[in-house]
């Protein structure tokens, strides 16, 4: 195979698994930017052995380059079990998975020359992550809300941060750190995604105890 469909079909498998993985990246999930595009590029990698490589020891080249193939898709199952964590209220995560297998499928539709169904899955994977988020929301009885926070710590431990809101079956949306300038203290703004019933207010009361919050603001209702 020419070395320049080589480098194409590589960076296209990045190329598109990129924005997927931005979606993940500015959501802090577990699997973001760089890990979607590994799953992809290696996956492609894996599939352009099987056409072009595989064929000078193994007698069977079509047989042998499905199996290579099969095994991608069911080895993704261990990274993806790697980003599925169990919560207060429930289970978290597996949108992630779901988002690597499917960087993982994508990479080995390149790899093979099957541009359109890649370019299409990514299209369907990024309205799905992005505009029906409102619908899995009303299904699953959750409201986002959006907040401004300041917070009168001199060093705000944004991994312990995560680590409580997990704990509390919170579903973190967005985070930004806006000013870390500020004498003594860190302005934050995030989006949450709180069950129906969820206690928002002991969630802020447990926020002021433990990670000495100073004022928090609604910023939008976007349920």
């Amino acid at each position: 195979m020419d070395i320049f469909i080589v480098g194409l079909r590589l960076f296209l498998a990045a190329l598109l698994v990129a924005i997927i993985g931005v979606e993940r990246e500015i959501k802090n999930r577990a699997a973001g930017f760089r890990t979607h595009i590994i799953v992809s590029v290696g996956a492609c990698l894996i599939m352009l052995i099987g056409i072009d490589g595989i064929g000078e020891i193994s007698t069977d080249k079509a047989r042998d380059t499905a199996r290579l193939a099969g095994q991608v898709v069911s080895g993704i199952g261990f990274l993806g079990a790697g980003t599925i964590l169990q919560r207060k209220e429930g289970v978290s995560g597996l949108t992630t998975a779901a988002t690597l297998w499917l960087s993982a499928a994508i990479g080995l539709a390149v790899g093979i020359g099957y541009y359109e169904g890649a370019i299409i899955a990514t299209v369907v994977c990024l309205i799905t992550l992005i505009s029906l988020k409102g619908v899995s929301d009303f299904i699953n009885k959750r409201t986002t809300k959006s907040y401004s926070m300041v917070f009168a710590s001199s060093d705000f431990d944004q991994e312990t941060f995560l680590n409580f809101i997990s704990k509390e079956g919170v579903e973190l949306r967005k985070i930004d750190i806006l000013d870390e300038d500020l004498d003594d203290k860190f302005m934050v703004e995030a989006s949450f995604s709180f069950h129906k019933n969820y206690n928002i207010s002991g969630f802020f009361k447990k926020l002021k105890e433990d990670f000495n919050l100073k004022s928090v603001k609604l910023m939008d209702d976007e349920d």
